[in-house]
């Protein structure tokens, strides 16, 4: 009995200590879900900041609070859309991506460096899609160029509102830069169908 009580009693005592958690790395792994789940939410917003900080590096030499300068940005941004949107159909790289800090830089001037340089690349569209009329070419075209340049000064328009000079004349420029890329690519459009025309009544 004696012998029985006192395994017992040591089983009893050893009972509390093998109960005790013991910190396994799964454990550790289970507990720290969150903490690793809180850590990738904050690698993603120093993605976002880094992202932000690189943007503002490039453009750490123009002020912004200038309405010239910030139509130089416009345009640079506006091309890089137009490149992004050419790249399927014409490769990487087709529309070189241009940045002139030393060129005039007002809404009219801007607007028609973005149109010359968008429709530049039609006659090359037009090669790699033949068997198509006039008009669904230049539909096609200027469907594709529109998407890059909507992005572009969507981009760039997010990167003034981010520096607060989105307002005043600044905003005014960007407004006045659009609606006139906007009359220039319908222009276009209306010269290619004159001269489509025109050639096909002279041949």
């Amino acid at each position: 009995m004696a012998i029985t009580s006192s395994n017992n009693a040591a089983q009893i005592g050893s009972t509390p200590q093998a109960k005790q958690p013991v910190k396994t790395d799964e454990n550790r792994t289970a507990d720290n879900k969150s903490i690793d789940n809180k850590g990738i939410e904050n690698s993603a917003a120093k993605a976002k900041q880094a992202q932000n900080v690189a943007i503002l590096k490039a453009n750490e030499q123009v002020s912004l609070s200038s309405n010239n300068d910030s139509l130089s940005l416009l345009y640079k941004t506006a091309l890089e859309g137009i490149n992004a949107e050419l790249e399927p159909v014409l490769g990487e790289n087709a529309a070189q991506k241009i940045y002139d800090s030393g060129i005039d830089t007002s809404p009219e001037a801007t607007a028609d460096r973005i149109v010359a340089f968008a429709t530049g690349f039609y006659s090359r569209y037009k090669e790699l899609n033949p068997g198509r009329s006039e008009q669904q070419q230049l539909d096609s075209f200027l469907s594709v160029i529109g998407s890059g340049i909507e992005k572009g000064f969507a981009d760039a328009k997010d990167i003034l509102k981010g520096l607060k000079v989105l307002e005043g004349e600044v905003a005014d420029g960007v407004d006045q830069t659009y609606s006139k890329v906007m009359a220039g690519l319908d222009s276009f459009r209306q010269k290619m169908l004159e001269l489509a025309e025109q050639t096909a009544l002279s041949g």
